[in-house]
């Protein structure tokens, strides 16, 4: 009785004349005074376990800019309130004298306290700890450019390091648009383009 004749498995390969297509931002790529093309992120470099005293704390260096977070909590809130079903988050961002070459806290970083508070609040569980405050203390040690995004991703391993219950951590970083006149058909299929409100726009 004959048996069944064997086959080969099946199997693709493309053909060697077939031109690999070419990435889209080969020719528009450019450097940056660090070196780096603007779709490279910076060498980055984080730590838990920074502060002693605190609950939770992290460190973290994203080229230049390093910072450093102290979690504290949670802890009965020192301010009179009804008691409530979900816990409170605090969040401060501060800067060292000596983080950036003009003293003083900018309008910009005043802002980062709410900011990190609203990038934070999402991804906390407050339902675990109801009637206490978690505090979130950031102090930028040097200021080398997107200091907030390496202060949500900080202070979420800050908020993990002292084991509040998290749905996740929280990553960030920094994008910018660059405008683009005329554009050719290559980079056409990649943006996107913005048009005003029909309003706005008839009433120019």
């Amino acid at each position: 009785m004959s048996g069944k004749t064997a086959t080969a498995p099946t199997t693709y390969s493309p053909s060697p004349t077939q031109k690999k297509r070419q990435p889209i931002f080969k020719d528009v790529d450019w450097i940056r005074p660090d070196g780096r093309g603007f779709h490279q992120c910076r060498p980055a470099f984080l730590r838990t376990g920074a502060v002693n005293a605190a609950a939770g704390s992290a460190y973290a260096e994203f080229g230049n800019t390093k910072v450093i977070v102290s979690v504290f909590g949670p802890r009965e809130s020192k301010k009179a309130m009804m008691y409530s079903d979900i816990g409170r988050l605090n969040c401060n961002v501060s800067y060292t004298t000596f983080a950036t070459p003009v003293r003083g806290q900018g309008s910009d970083h005043k802002e980062f306290s709410s900011m990190l508070h609203k990038a934070l609040e999402g991804a906390i569980i407050l339902e675990s700890f109801p009637k206490t405050t978690v505090d979130v203390f950031a102090l930028v040690l040097e200021s080398g450019g997107s200091d907030l995004p390496v202060v949500i991703s900080c202070a979420s391993l800050a908020l993990a390091d002292a084991g509040i219950m998290m749905y996740d951590l929280v990553t960030s970083v920094s994008v910018a648009v660059e405008l683009c006149l005329d554009a050719c058909s290559k980079l056409g299929d990649v943006m996107r383009s913005c048009l005003k409100e029909a309003a706005s726009a008839s009433q120019e």
